[in-house]
């Protein structure tokens, strides 16, 4: 890998300043392009027809692991 790829490549991360909650569904809409509603209704779902066991536990931890954005001022 070169350092221009290196450099250029989208890392996921969470968006707390954007985000409702933690920010998990605004980092991935970042990471992915799309509008951070739209996943989080997905979430929503995933909620009912998962369980909210699995879904509260799997947000906690990736909220745990990523890291939050840096803004460079």
């Amino acid at each position: 890998m070169t350092r221009f790829q290196f450099a250029t490549r989208k890392k996921l991360y969470k968006n707390s300043r954007q985000g409702k909650i933690c920010g998990i569904f605004s980092g991935l809409g970042d990471y992915l392009g799309l509008n951070p509603l739209i996943l989080r209704l997905a979430g929503i779902l995933a909620l009912i027809f998962i369980g909210p066991v699995v879904m509260i536990l799997g947000y906690l931890l990736v909220s745990l692991l990523l890291d939050d954005k840096s803004y460079n001022f």
